[in-house]
């Protein structure tokens, strides 16, 4: 008999293109979500082969209501699916609906799939897939499914199973992203909690826990400690996410120095708990309708961006901060975002900005749907994705007008996407102007002396502070009274326009970090780009403004937030400065040095000035090209 698929079909379809195990178990989560679980435990059972330990077996089991026995005899079937009904898809925010997510995301990790699922407290039933099996039996039926117990080292690794639910086991997992425990959750954590960020909040769990099997005892033993999904969310407007962990090492750990810690204090509440940190662009958070063929598809949009506290935590470059990089971790992945059924399909920029700006990451914009409008939209039947992609709503002369009652998909998704861009792109003008106006407005106020607020020290980077104290380690006490005040002296020359209680308090917070080097920057007539002083035993590594290196590079990479960059030309700088410190121990060698450091500067500032002007482009991602985009 001829059938529609084949084996080699089945083996083909281990390459569906899946980013990662994380995304396969979303599949899986997806469906016992679906199955109306409160929880789904992912067990990870890892072995020991040739000597080294490896995920041999991984196991998804929730406490959904199970499957019964004509249910679980398709449930390995490519395509068979029981969300048949739209509307009721749509109505209960099922995940699923393609029938592909359970035999496809499972063959793409494993070629030996086993699902048991049980109902009122009756024995577990059971349905399988190997391809081993199959290939030998030339073979393509789905067997036949029969009661089974659960294999012995289920109970020691499982939960108590309760009344219903399911268990399905990749086994023999050969095409894992990461053959060890650790790496599988530490990567899932945030993925996951991005994707199903609505359900977390809405009292849904997913916990990670890991196994090693003792050759000795010939048991299971726990490997990893039970870990829980947080809320991962990009909006940052839910309370309790996982941003909590930044912002509470930042005012409250041990590196939190001032004064980013004060800005941060009022947002964090613990290790794992915290307020939102954005705040809702109001005009652009709104509802609206597409119709087509009778049909009227429902759409969301969210816009948000971050509380000035958090872009500017009392330093410029607030993305230069261990919460900055979780925006900026957020702003890698996708400042827009696409969320079906409470369950995010996709992310990313689709056309709309250009990512090199760093100050992208302050904004970020949600739009829901409903599982009816996935034809229109395009998405992908392992969920990973959209065509979505952002549409000029230039239309050539000879088309027709739009026309709701007789379109084609075709032509209903060319009318769509037009009209969602323009949504779209609204609303990420307002919230990109809102950023970029108040950091102009920022910065006028605490940089160039205007405004009630006074200008400050302008330092290095925070990762360029990390790093220095990591390296070079802490002083063994604060700096005497003596030398605290030669320090600020030393300053205030350097630093003429900003008070002198503003420089203290500059000098008293790095006194008080214990770090034996600093950068600054400040202005010099000298020829140098960079200088150092040194008291007691802190140097200061002081950065020339009026250089033209720093004009024409280092203030464009402060200027965009382009902390990587930045941090490692701090970086440089003060490594060269702390040598020549080192080098020069009599007046005759520091004398020279200094020299050389002078035809340095001098030499670097020919090589700047025959730079081709459009340099800065590189650097500056000029906002202005996003409102010319397209």
């Amino acid at each position: 008999m001829t059938t529609f698929f084949s084996y080699n079909a089945l083996v083909s379809q281990r390459s569906s293109g899946y980013r990662s195990t994380t995304y396969a178990l979303a599949e899986l989560i997806d469906n016992s979500f679906d199955a109306q679980a409160t929880t789904v435990h992912v067990v990870l059972l890892e072995r020991k082969e040739e000597g080294k330990r490896r995920i041999d077996e991984i196991l998804v089991f929730d406490d959904g209501t199970g499957m019964a026995g004509d249910v679980l005899q398709g449930a390995l079937q490519f395509g068979n699916t029981t969300n048949t009904d739209l509307a009721v898809t749509v109505r209960e925010r099922r995940k699923g609906k393609f029938g592909y997510g359970l035999p496809n995301a499972s063959l793409s990790q494993s070629p030996s799939v086993h699902v048991y699922s049980w109902q009122n407290g009756a024995k577990p039933m059971y349905v399988y897939l190997d391809l081993q099996e199959l290939k030998q039996a030339s073979s393509i039926d789905i067997p036949p499914v029969k009661a089974a117990a659960f294999p012995p080292h289920y109970k020691e690794v499982l939960p108590d199973v309760g009344q219903h639910g399911t268990v399905v086991a990749w086994r023999r997992c050969d095409r894992l992203s990461h053959v060890r425990s650790r790496s599988i959750i530490d990567n899932s954590l945030t993925i996951l909690g991005r994707l199903y960020r609505h359900l977390l909040v809405d009292g849904k769990r997913i916990v990670f826990s890991g196994f090693e099997f003792n050759d000795a005892r010939r048991t299971f033993v726990r490997l990893e400690t039970v870990t829980e999904v947080r809320p991962s969310d990009p909006l940052f407007l839910m309370e309790n996410t996982h941003i909590a962990e930044a912002l509470w090492k930042s005012s409250h750990g041990p590196d939190a120095t001032a004064p980013t810690a004060d800005h941060y204090k009022p947002f964090s509440v613990s290790p794992t708990n915290c307020k939102p940190t954005n705040i809702r662009l109001e005009d652009k958070c709104f509802s609206f309708y597409f119709e087509w063929l009778g049909q009227k598809y429902a759409f969301e949009i969210v816009t948000t961006y971050a509380d000035l506290r958090l872009q500017k935590p009392g330093i410029r470059e607030g993305g230069n901060t261990k919460v900055g990089g979780v925006y900026g971790d957020k702003e890698r992945q996708g400042n827009i975002s696409f969320v079906r059924a409470d369950r995010e399909i996709s992310a990313g920029h689709f056309g709309f900005y250009k990512p090199s700006d760093a100050r992208h990451r302050w904004w970020s914009i949600e739009v829901r749907f409903d599982a009816d409008a996935d034809d229109l939209l395009g998405v992908h039947n392992n969920k990973q994705g959209i065509e979505f992609f952002y549409a000029s709503r230039d239309r050539s002369s000879l088309e027709d007008p739009f026309n709701k009652f007789t379109a084609s998909l075709l032509e209903a998704r060319q009318q769509l996407w037009e009209e969602l861009t323009g949504k779209i792109e609204d609303a990420r003008k307002d919230a990109f102007k809102r950023v970029k106006s108040q950091h102009s407005k920022w910065d006028a106020e605490h940089l160039s002396g205007g405004g009630t607020n006074r200008p400050q020290v302008p330092q290095g980077t925070n990762t360029t502070k990390v790093v220095l104290k990591k390296v070079d380690g802490t002083r063994p006490q604060r700096l005497p009274e003596r030398h605290k005040l030669e320090l600020l002296e030393r300053l205030q020359e350097k630093y003429p326009d900003i008070p002198k209680d503003d420089i203290l308090a500059a000098v008293n917070s790095l006194d008080q970090a214990l770090v034996r080097a600093c950068v600054l920057y400040a202005p010099s007539e000298a020829s140098q780009l960079w200088s150092f002083t040194k008291v007691f035993d802190f140097m200061v590594v002081l950065i020339n403004t009026q250089h033209e290196f720093y004009s024409r590079v280092l203030s464009e990479l402060r200027a965009s937030g382009q902390e990587g960059a930045l941090s490692a030309m701090e970086l440089f700088i003060s490594s060269l400065a702390v040598e020549e410190e080192r080098v020069a121990t009599n007046s005759e060698a520091a004398e020279v040095i200094e020299q050389f450091r002078s035809l340095v500067g001098i030499h670097l500032h020919s090589y700047i000035k025959r730079l081709p002007d459009n340099l800065a482009i590189v650097f500056e991602a000029t906002a202005d090209d996003d409102e010319d985009q397209q």
